[in-house]
């Protein structure tokens, strides 16, 4: 493993073990290429885990000055930017209690003051939300009394300076491409059923722990396993399941669910990306000898932090079960719906007419990703999955 990628490997944790602490001791000292990591911590969303390893270890002196300073200011305003976050949640806890009413928060806001104990570790500017279809007016009546605004061209999401807050019916956004609901087995009110209160909250849900994975295994495909932050999330809820649950529990959910190859993809890259111990026969059971060739090609390129790109979008396919589901979908992708549209044209008059330009446009760079990926695997070679 090349010492950078250890590097990365070493801090995406939000605390050290005994050995990675002593690496870190060891190594710091060593000639780096500092500009070079800054950016890339920076790309994976480590800054401030960079900075309270080594703050905690006594080793900021080892950075050089200028860039001790820019850490230690994300530090700082990520700390303050969660925790007027918080605020801002717990302003909406108390406007819901009033109605009795409940949502549920998921992704980054629902670990804040949970799995992350200091919540500058986990840089966000938003807050997602899963809301009863019915009570879509109510809560948007909420957010606008709190100083939030609709956003013109995405009607879910409200602003309120720099945080914005995100409406969702589920957590693969159905409501955008309506043919993701035939990728799940689960039922709204199960979903419901199976969350629980957020640090003691009688309206602030949290998923529960077989549904928090599956979560953030589809938010990690749908960002295209593009900053090893979100893999932190996952490993750090993983811990919960080494407490309080037990693999074959948590298999088993997820084939109830139809979501044991999104998690399969996601345990196996954190397996290698930041070294998450994910027992052979946990892999072996999610059906990692099944899966697909192209599927096995994306996830090694992931490994080689090679780009995917649009390329991992074809992974999404591999959710979907049945060929007539599988047409839905591509269709649904390619020739979205007329608000869609409108959202990725706003300055066309006609976004009918610009449908066959996106659908090119897709199949020209899903093609241009793969071959640029090929070019390098040609030159280096792929590693074990």
């Amino acid at each position: 493993m090349k010492r950078e990628d250890k590097l990365f490997q070493v801090i995406a944790r939000r605390s050290l073990s005994l050995g990675d602490a002593a690496w870190l001791k060891e190594n710091i000292s060593e000639k780096w290429d500092w500009p070079s990591v800054e950016e890339r911590i920076f790309q994976e969303g480590l800054s401030a885990l960079f900075y309270s390893h080594l703050r905690s270890l006594d080793l900021l002196s080892f950075l050089p000055g200028d860039m001790r300073k820019r850490l230690g200011r994300i530090y700082a305003e990520t700390s303050l930017i969660n925790r007027h976050l918080l605020k801002i949640l717990e302003t909406l806890e108390e406007a819901l209690a009033e109605r009795n009413m409940k949502v549920i928060v998921f992704k980054g806001a629902a670990l804040l003051n949970t799995v992350y104990r200091d919540p500058a570790l986990r840089p966000m500017e938003d807050i997602d939300l899963i809301v009863r279809e019915e009570q879509l007016g109510v809560l948007k009546e909420i957010l606008e009394t709190m100083g939030f605004v609709q956003n013109g061209l995405y009607p879910y999401t409200f602003s309120k300076g720099i945080l914005s807050v995100d409406l969702h019916r589920d957590f693969i956004s159905s409501h955008r491409i309506g043919s993701r609901r035939e990728i799940l087995n689960i039922h709204a009110e199960d979903l419901w059923k199976r969350a629980v209160p957020l640090s003691g909250s009688r309206s602030l849900y949290r998923l529960s722990l077989p549904d928090e994975l599956t979560a953030l295994s589809f938010h990690l495909l749908k960002h295209r396993y593009e900053r090893l932050m979100w893999f932190v999330d996952l490993a750090e809820v993983l811990k919960d399941v080494e407490a309080s649950w037990a693999w074959p529990d948590v298999i088993a959910s997820s084939r109830q669910a139809r979501s044991e190859r999104v998690l399969l993809y996601a345990l196996l890259l954190a397996r290698h990306l930041i070294d998450v111990d994910i027992p052979d026969d946990v892999l072996d059971d999610l059906g990692k000898e099944r899966l697909a060739r192209i599927e096995k090609y994306l996830l090694r390129l992931r490994l080689m932090n090679v780009p995917l790109g649009t390329a991992a979008d074809i992974l999404w396919m591999f959710q979907i079960h049945g060929v007539a589901g599988k047409i839905r979908f591509v269709a649904e992708n390619v020739f979205p719906k007329r608000e869609i549209m409108m959202q990725i044209f706003p300055s066309s008059s006609h976004p009918a007419g610009t449908s066959f330009r996106r659908a090119a446009l897709i199949f020209l760079r899903v093609a241009g990703d793969l071959l640029s990926s090929a070019r390098f695997v040609l030159k280096t070679g792929l590693p074990p999955l």
